[in-house]
């Protein structure tokens, strides 16, 4: 695709040279330690001039050998063709319920891309070479494809035993009452876990007994990228005091209630999906900016949608992923210096994704606007 070749050396370096994706070192380091036998979590790992450690469950690092087989810039280059191919992919299925109308979703998705790449967590992902696009495939693919490769669930479980979050997805299939899809989805992350734990039980173990339970290793939580709701309590917090947790948890319950509260609401399949990405996002103790993919197909939705709010929403998120605030102002310690506006701004995922759950409750036929394509 010539959207793609036109920007990847860009999205490598800025230039010819390889650009270092500390992330996909990690995740290759991880392997290789997993093929000489380690504990993948008890060890850290030297990338770059820093030491980092492995976060995710074992299936994460067995899927990351062949990346760890070959040379780093072989891994980076494939891996970062692969999620910008990946992310048209996702564009095009997006566009075929949004705007089911249009006469090639196949060529609106390829103009649309080069911009999709250019947004901060689309950019940070590919740069840190991270998974955050291939989980979101596996998800559009099982939810909004006509006729899916798999029953649906199956890859919705497999993305959760890459990593957790994408686990919220089963509510997607809750809340339609597609009582079958739910059990697959459930009963497919249990059996990629458990396949995993059967090659390396003692990685397995670690990980669910203790590793999980860890937040500290994955950075302050005040830090200004990570847009989550308790990433905002953190930063509204004195210096070196944590987010109060109590708060935290009220205002999480209250958040997933609005979210399935507008997924009932909302009368489109897509947004069923769009919605509970949010979940993870607003709730996970930390969501880092480039966890925040799914705005890019938000984005697209609802301005592929007739109306006014929508409208509004899609300049809003557009202005939001294109700008990314929480890099603008001071950052990297000193973010509880913020002043109130600064706090707001600076949570700007958040804002915007709070804004467009609370559409979708109150005014879902707003949202929405055209009527969606059933299937893709």
């Amino acid at each position: 695709m010539a959207s793609v070749v036109a920007v990847l050396p860009w999205l490598i370096d800025g230039g010819p040279s390889i650009r270092y994706a500390i992330d996909i070192d990690v995740y290759r380091a991880g392997a290789a330690a997993l093929l000489d036998g380690d504990n993948l979590y008890t060890r850290g790992y030297e990338v770059g001039d820093i030491t980092l450690p492995f976060t995710y469950p074992p299936l994460a690092a067995m899927l990351f050998v062949p990346p760890a087989l070959v040379p780093y810039a072989v891994a980076l280059v494939t891996w970062t063709l692969a999620s910008a191919l990946l992310l048209w992919w996702c564009l095009v299925i997006v566009l075929r319920h949004a705007a089911p109308r249009l006469a090639d979703h196949r060529m609106v998705a390829t103009w649309i891309l080069p911009f999709a790449l250019v947004a901060e967590p689309v950019r940070e992902t590919i740069g840190f070479g991270q998974i955050n696009i291939l989980l979101m495939t596996l998800v559009l693919v099982d939810t909004l494809t006509r006729r899916p490769w798999l029953p649906r669930g199956v890859l919705i479980g497999l993305a959760a035993a890459i990593k957790l979050t994408p686990a919220v997805f089963i509510l997607v299939f809750l809340v339609r009452r597609e009582w079958r899809n739910a059990a697959v989805t459930f009963l497919a992350g249990v059996g990629f876990t458990l396949a995993a734990a059967a090659v390396h039980w003692e990685n397995s173990r670690t990980y669910w007994l203790d590793t999980l339970r860890d937040t500290g290793r994955i950075g302050s939580e005040s830090y200004s990228s990570n847009q989550s709701l308790r990433g905002f309590l953190a930063r509204l917090a004195d210096p070196g005091e944590s987010a109060d947790s109590l708060v935290w948890l009220i205002l999480v319950l209250l958040a997933v209630g609005l979210v399935v509260w507008a997924m009932v609401r909302v009368d489109s399949l897509l947004w069923t999906v769009l919605l509970a990405s949010t979940v993870a996002l607003v709730c996970s103790p930390v969501s880092w900016s480039h966890h925040w993919v799914w705005l890019v197909p938000i984005a697209v939705t609802l301005g592929m949608t007739a109306g006014r709010l929508p409208r509004v929403l899609a300049a809003a998120v557009v202005l939001a992923v294109l700008t990314s605030p929480h890099w603008l102002l001071p950052n990297n310690g000193v973010e509880h210096a913020w002043p109130w506006w600064a706090q707001v701004l600076g949570s700007s995922y958040l804002v915007v994704t709070l804004a467009v759950v609370g559409a979708a409750a109150v005014a879902p036929a707003a949202l929405t606007g055209r009527r969606e394509a059933a299937t893709s």
